[in-house]
């Protein structure tokens, strides 16, 4: 629990400074982080409040700066999920952080922080909680989404076509960390393109008691087996063909 709860102050922290300092600022360009992209000041500084607070459980291995520090644990971390939603004011935007030790995940916390909801999971806690105040629930699949998530949808070819033949309709959020944990919540949560260990390790892990399916270049998701299986035998019988 004490992971936990350190990852959890570490966003209650970042939340603050977000909303303390003029956005203008936290979009200033930086370098180019380790991941490849371009590191905005917002991005720094929530890594060094997850370094501050993290940092003490083991190594910390970030988007923006690679691996800092040491130990025999793993802090993988995207200090901000959907920063490009950040920059562009639009409300889709969190955090990501997963303890991992001989390659396996073992504590994971994604936040929402445009709506401050976390999402929690251990070997005991598996729960969605507010970074405002003590509201906390269980996560158990909901029966009344009707609506998946496709993240990088704008990249895809083939998908599109399948999915409305199948008369499945999607929304593309832009934070894959918070699409995943969000699984449990929508009909399904679909990605296409490159895949980095720091934009999954967090809600691949908090969506593990559903349906998986993970290959170099495509991830998916969802609670409904039936809806599993149609997207999965798709993607697996184009890629045999050579179409993906």
């Amino acid at each position: 629990m004490e992971f936990l709860q350190a990852a959890i102050n570490a966003n209650r922290e970042i939340y603050d400074l977000l909303q303390s300092l003029p956005h203008t600022l936290l979009c200033e360009q930086l370098s180019r982080g380790y991941g490849g992209d371009i590191s905005v000041k917002a991005d720094i500084e929530a890594e060094n409040i997850f370094i501050k607070h993290l940092g003490k459980f083991g190594k910390i291995y970030s988007e923006e700066s690679g691996i800092v520090g040491n130990g025999d644990n793993t802090i993988i971390i995207d200090p901000i999920d959907g920063s490009k939603n950040f920059i562009s004011n639009i409300p889709y935007f969190g955090t990501s952080t997963a303890k991992e030790k001989n390659g396996i995940v073992t504590h994971a916390v994604v936040a929402n922080l445009s709506n401050g909801s976390l999402y929690i999971k251990n070997s005991d806690i598996f729960q969605k909680r507010s970074l405002f105040n003590n509201k906390q629930e269980n996560i158990v699949p909901s029966d009344f989404s009707n609506i998946g998530i496709f993240e990088k949808s704008y990249k895809s070819d083939k998908l599109h076509d399948f999915l409305k033949s199948e008369h499945l309709k999607y929304r593309s959020m832009g934070a894959l960390a918070l699409s995943l944990s969000m699984a449990h919540e929508v009909k399904f949560v679909l990605y296409e393109g490159p895949i980095r260990e720091f934009d999954i390790a967090g809600g691949w892990y908090i969506c593990e008691d559903i349906f998986r399916f993970k290959n170099d270049n495509f991830l998916l998701v969802s609670k409904d087996k039936g809806i599993f299986d149609k997207i999965s035998n798709f993607i697996k019988e184009q890629s045999v063909n050579g179409f993906f």
